[in-house]
């Protein structure tokens, strides 16, 4: 299945999801209607209820509308609650985030790990967290995009894997984020949270019940009537919980198994995610969590936190055999290795050097490539990686060093320091000129890894700090419209998401404006090459001056356009960029970089024909 497939097929599951919540919270009205009039029936003398239909309709409406306004409070408090994304998601499960500046070297190994995935597919470098209080092997991926996209791994899988078990983990939460499950399952974190509302008041009810005298040895007080309501409102609220747990395992299963399918072909070592699966599988502790929240997160983990009767027969998740026989099939039948801790030195030497000449590849083979993780590999990852000098990957670390790298990068040619000076402090203007000295030197190749790098320890600043960081690389950049896709990039992960605005269709000003540009920046660009890319997506050629900041705006407004008019428009793109016949590395990069900033990631040009 393409990237479009995957995208939409989420958004399915989605629509799916808000249908059996409408059924779940029917039936939960339903049931503590009959609840509230059988205690009615039994209870009332004074009216002498024969039946529940002799209950006043009055009754029933009152009741339908305490039980809506509980469901709908749990959900928009949940929903509240988890706005900020995956940070917010992984706090929720005791995660601490992994800065990149960690010298832990199973920390460090998990890093480097990520960060070739992310070269190797395009996406953006999501948050690293680790649950340090989880020795069980698990993991999750969330949030509702790239800019707060976060793979949380539990200490188990530090400790008990190897480098290629890990390596399929993260391959696998990878292929979460690349496929538009992000969202999905924050949305069923809130909505499952509403629906178990009613069971959580009861169980409360129950323990308000009981004075709290009784733990310290005195003379307890019960409130019966209390004690009943809050008896018969639990009862009945853990059928939301049965339904909860029914609808994240209509919605996620299959996904798993696509999610290890992608992992897989991601990659390119099925040993290594089986492996991980058969150590849970038997070992003592296997996946599971010690956290409250591991019900409410089942969804979204690797792998099923408890095996209990009740998990197996409601599981989100395949059966683990199913799992690894579907991976790797003679993997299930080779002898059982015994546990044993990863090391965390050395890492891997890289299997190919990056080519140092430009290549160029065919137009027509970038069309299929966004959200393609079938590339040269992972080794051309670690390759490009391990060619960045140590002290730009040092820099990517630190948020005061990242923001002098990125100036440095984007700088106008002939600035002086004076300038750098009063844009980003006396102590970054040196380090500035020397890391834009350094990147350059590394040619187009490295400029959107070395921002990828940099995005996690600058996410994590303040916003206004963010902001102040935008402001001074836009005056560092100058109008080279060769630095505009970076500036877009980095204001469409840094920017408040609530300065983001879309429309329901991409409107063609807008299309206009990012295909001129891209005909700019082309080599063999021009007027004719910005004729045939709107030509692509039947547009009038209608002359148009590119500017920085519509250019910037009108991605602003694309990035939130339908993912098929994002992936029409990145056709267009290569047209412009290949207008000449082919594709040089430097146009490739720019186009990746728009492609970036769309949320439609190409990978790098590593293994394409020339």
């Amino acid at each position: 299945m393409d990237f479009f497939g995957y995208q939409q097929q989420a958004r399915r599951y989605s629509a799916l999801l808000v249908v059996l919540f409408a059924l779940a919270v029917l039936a939960l009205v339903l049931a503590i209607n009959a609840l509230v009039g059988w205690l009615l029936v039994l209870g009332d003398i004074r009216y002498d209820y024969q039946r529940l239909a002799d209950v006043p309709p009055a009754v029933y409406g009152w009741t339908s509308a305490a039980t809506l306004a509980l469901i709908g409070a749990g959900t928009l408090r949940r929903m509240w609650q988890l706005g900020e994304g995956g940070p917010v998601v992984a706090r929720l499960a005791g995660a601490r985030w992994v800065p990149p500046d960690t010298t832990d070297p199973a920390r460090r190994r998990l890093l480097n790990v990520a960060e070739e995935m992310a070269v190797a597919s395009g996406l953006a470098m999501p948050r690293i967290y680790v649950m340090d209080d989880e020795p069980g092997v698990n993991a999750f991926a969330a949030g509702h995009g790239p800019r707060d996209a976060v793979v949380a791994v539990t200490r188990g899988c530090l400790e008990r894997l190897d480098r290629d078990q890990l390596q399929g983990v993260v391959a696998h939460e990878f292929s979460h984020l690349l496929h538009g499950d992000g969202p999905l399952n924050i949305r069923l974190l809130g909505l499952l949270h509403g629906i178990t509302a009613p069971g959580a008041l009861g169980m409360w009810l129950v323990r308000s019940a009981v004075s709290p005298g009784i733990r310290r040895g005195e003379q307890a007080r019960v409130f019966p009537p209390q004690l009943l309501a809050g008896l018969a409102l639990a009862a009945v609220g853990y059928l939301g919980v049965l339904l909860a747990r029914l609808i994240r395992a209509a919605v996620s299963r299959q996904r798993e198994h696509l999610a290890d399918a992608a992992g897989v072909q991601f990659t390119r070592n099925p040993r290594g995610l089986a492996g991980a699966l058969r150590r849970i599988r038997e070992e003592a502790g296997g996946a599971s969590l010690r956290t409250a929240q591991a019900e409410a997160f089942s969804h979204m983990l690797f792998a099923t936190a408890s095996r209990s009767w009740l998990n197996r027969l409601l599981a989100t998740h395949p059966p683990l055999d199913v799992r690894i026989g579907r991976i790797y099939p003679l993997f299930a039948r080779s002898p059982v290795s015994a546990p044993q801790s990863a090391p965390p030195v050395p890492e891997p030497v890289p299997a190919q050097a990056p080519a140092a000449e430009p290549r160029a590849v065919p137009a027509d083979a970038l069309a299929g490539l966004v959200g393609h993780t079938d590339v040269a590999g992972l080794g051309y990852a670690a390759a490009l990686l391990d060619a960045i000098p140590a002290s730009l990957r040092q820099a990517t670390r630190s948020a005061d060093a990242a923001g002098a790298l990125l100036g440095g990068l984007l700088a106008a040619p002939g600035l002086d320091a004076a300038e750098f000076e009063r844009r980003l402090g006396s102590a970054a203007a040196p380090f500035a000129q020397q890391y834009g000295q350094a990147a350059r030197r590394l040619g187009p190749r490295a400029r959107l890894p070395l921002i990828d790098l940099a995005l996690p320890v600058l996410q994590a600043q303040p916003a206004a700090w963010q902001a102040d960081l935008l402001h001074a690389l836009h005056t560092l950049a100058g109008d080279a419209p060769d630095t505009w896709p970076v500036l877009a990039l980095l204001r469409h992960h840094l920017a408040p998401a609530g300065s983001r605005r879309g429309s329901a269709g991409a409107a063609e000003a807008d299309l206009r404006q990012v295909l001129r540009t891209l005909a700019d920046c082309a080599g063999g660009g021009g007027d004719d090459a910005y004729a045939a890319a709107c030509g692509k997506l039947d547009l009038p050629a209608i002359p148009v001056a590119a500017e920085r900041a519509a250019f910037e705006a009108a991605l602003q407004r694309l990035a939130l356009a339908p993912l098929a008019q994002r992936l029409a428009l990145l056709g267009a793109g290569a047209v412009a960029v290949g207008h000449d016949g082919v594709v040089e590395v430097d146009e490739l990069e720019t186009l990746r970089l728009i492609g970036a900033a769309l949320d439609c990631p190409l990978p790098p040009l590593a293994g394409a024909s020339p």
